[in-house]
C-alpha cells in the first residue's frame, strides 16, 4: 500500500507520471484483489478486476488477481450448492467434491442426481474460466501478496461472509494438514510460477470431475449419497429404514453402500469427457514443467509459496532440494508416457500391460471390481513396455516417505 500511495504522489508532483501509471496500475489491480479475497466479496471483486484487465489486457496483477478470485469463486459456488442440499461429509466414506467443509444445514432442499451432475458442470465451468484468465500471465514480475488465513468466501451463500467461513479450512481438508502443521505466517508473494502451478491444480480438479461427469452413475449415487445428503430424491433413500439406535446398522449401512457405489458399472454418458480427463492430466503435466521452470530461475526469496532448493521453504515437514525436484521430473516424465501409452500399465493377472491412452479415449462403461479382478483391462492388453513399481520406487525415494503430500503440493 505504501508503494501504491508514493506512486500517485509521483504522478501529482512530478512530470514521472506517465513512467509511473503503470505501476500505479498494477498496484491498484493488487490492492483490490487483496482487499475482495479477504472481505469475501468475490463477485464485487470479479467486476472489478475484469473492467481493470479489459482496459489494459497487458496488465499481470490484474490478470493474476481476477484468476485468483475466479478459483476461488469456482470453490465458493460449489459449496454453495451442496450447503444448499445439507451436505454432511462422513469419515466412513470419503469422496472428491463431496470433502469440502460446508457449514451445517438447519433447512436443506431435496437433491436429485440431475441437480447434483448439475452443480458438477458449473465447476468444471467455473474452474474453467479461472485457468483460463490466469493463462497468459507474463513474465512482469507479477506479485500476488495474499494473506491466505484472511482470505474467506460465503460458504453458505447468505450473502453474508463471517468469520469462520475462510478458505484455509478447504486447504487444511484437501491435504489432511491440522492448524499445528501450518506455517507461523500464510502470507505470500504469489509470482509466475505459482500463477503456472494454479493453473496445473485447476486442470487436476477438472479432470476428477470430468471423470464423474463421463459416465452414468446414477444408481451409485441413490445408494450412497444418503450418507452424504438428508433428503436424496431416489426408491432406494425412500425404502431406507430409520437408523434407530442399533449400533450394528450405524456401523454397517455405510460400507454396505461404500461397496454398492463402487460395485455398480458406471455406463459412459459422454465419451468426450472422458478423453478430456486424459487432455487435463497432460496440461497438469506441461504447466508442472513450466512452473518449475519459472521456480528454478528466481532469485529472490520472497514468502515463497513453492520454492526452488535455493529459497526458504515455508513448511517445515515438506521441504525442497534438488534431488526431490528432479525426481519430480522424473514423475512427470514417467506420467506422461503411460498417459500418452508409450508405457502400459502392469495388472496383476496379466502378462501384458493395458494402454491408458486407449482407456480416456476409447471408454467402455466402468466397474471398478472388473477392473481389479482384470475382466475391464482385457480390451486394452498390448505387448509393449511396461511401467513397473520398482520405477516408481526409485523415483519417489528422494522424497523419504512424503511423496503423497509433496505430490499435492508440488502439483
Amino acid at each position: 500500500m505504501r508503494r501504491f500511495v508514493a506512486a500517485v504522489a509521483a504522478c501529482i508532483t512530478a512530470s514521472t507520471c506517465l513512467v509511473a501509471a503503470p505501476a500505479i496500475a498494477d498496484e491498484a489491480a493488487n490492492v483490490a484483489a487483496v482487499a475482495h479475497l479477504e472481505a469475501g466479496t468475490l463477485a464485487a471483486g470479479d467486476a472489478e478486476l475484469a473492467a481493470i484487465l479489459d482496459a489494459d489486457p497487458t496488465n499481470d496483477d490484474a490478470r493474476m488477481g481476477l484468476g485468483a478470485i475466479r478459483f476461488v469463486r469456482a470453490i465458493e459456488t460449489l459449496s454453495q450448492g451442496l450447503y444448499r442440499y445439507g451436505l454432511q461429509s462422513p469419515r466412513t466414506m470419503m469422496l472428491p467434491v463431496v470433502r469440502l467443509p460446508v457449514p451445517v444445514n438447519p433447512d436443506p432442499e431435496p437433491v436429485t442426481y440431475e441437480a447434483f451432475r448439475d452443480l458438477l458442470v458449473g465447476f468444471v465451468d467455473d474452474l474453467a474460466a479461472a485457468e483460463q484468465t490466469i493463462d497468459g500471465v507474463g513474465d512482469s514480475g507479477v506479485k500476488l501478496r495474499l494473506d491466505l488465513a484472511a482470505l474467506r468466501y460465503d460458504a453458505n451463500g447468505d450473502g453474508t461472509v463471517d468469520g469462520d467461513e475462510r478458505f484455509i479450512a478447504v486447504i487444511q481438508r484437501v491435504t489432511g494438514m491440522q492448524a499445528d502443521d501450518m506455517p507461523a505466517t500464510l502470507t505470500f508473494a504469489f509470482d509466475k510460477g505459482d500463477a503456472l502451478w494454479l493453473r496445473g491444480y485447476a486442470n487436476v480438479l477438472m479432470g476428477f470431475t470430468q471423470f464423474w461427469l463421463a459416465h452414468d452413475w446414477q444408481e451409485s449415487f441413490d445408494v450412497a449419497f444418503p450418507h452424504f445428503f438428508p433428503k436424496v430424491e431416489s426408491d432406494f433413500a425412500r425404502a431406507l429404514a430409520a437408523p434407530g439406535g442399533d449400533p450394528m446398522y450405524a456401523e454397517g449401512a455405510p460400507i454396505a453402500d461404500f461397496i454398492s457405489f463402487f460395485h455398480m458399472r458406471w455406463r459412459i454418458a459422454d465419451p468426450d469427457r472422458m478423453a478430456a480427463v486424459r487432455q487435463h492430466a497432460k496440461a497438469m503435466i506441461a504447466l508442472s514443467r513450466e512452473s518449475w521452470d519459472a521456480i528454478e530461475t528466481e532469485t529472490d526469496d520472497d514468502r515463497e509459496w513453492l520454492p526452488n532448493p535455493r529459497q526458504t521453504s515455508p513448511f517445515a515437514s515438506i521441504q525442497v532440494n534438488a534431488e526431490r525436484v528432479a525426481a519430480w521430473r522424473a514423475v512427470l516424465d514417467q506420467a506422461e508416457e503411460v498417459i500418452d501409452g508409450k508405457l502400459l500399465v502392469p495388472h496383476w493377472r496379466f502378462d501384458k500391460g493395458f494402454n491408458l491412452e486407449k482407456v480416456f479415449d476409447e471408454p467402455r462403461d466402468f466397474d471398478l471390481v472388473l477392473w481389479i479382478t482384470g475382466p475391464a483391462a482385457l480390451p486394452y492388453l498390448e505387448d509393449g513396455p511396461v511401467t513397473t513399481s520398482d520405477d516408481w520406487e526409485a523415483m519417489v525415494g528422494a522424497f523419504e516417505g512424503s511423496f503423497g503430500v509433496s505430490a499435492l503440493w508440488y502439483n
